[in-house]
């Protein structure tokens, strides 16, 4: 979603995909979240990487942004988000996804 997506919704926050720079990384995907002041958006939170699922995190960003998540909660969003990712990861490696 853009940010003229979001203005014209009347969303107050907005998350969205974060990528790292970083080619080393293995996580390279966080979560930015900005919220609407007047008429600009300003960057109000940053989870860095987290996850290599791009998807996972692109549904999640999605997701908050939908549901009007306060950024004061995003790190318990984002806590809940890697601890289910580490139960599924097992049976991902089992079936030989990622």
């Amino acid at each position: 979603m853009s940010g003229n997506d979001a203005h014209s919704s009347g969303h107050t926050y907005q998350y969205e995909l974060y990528q790292m720079a970083s080619a080393g990384s293995s996580s390279p995907y966080g979560i930015l979240g900005r919220e609407r002041l007047g008429g600009a958006w300003a960057t109000v939170a940053v989870i860095a990487a987290f996850s290599d699922n791009r998807e996972a995190v692109m549904r999640l960003a999605e997701k908050c942004t939908d549901l009007q998540l306060s950024p004061g909660q995003l790190l318990d969003v984002v806590s809940d988000f890697i601890a289910q990712e580490s139960m599924d990861a097992p049976s991902r490696r089992k079936r030989g996804t990622q």
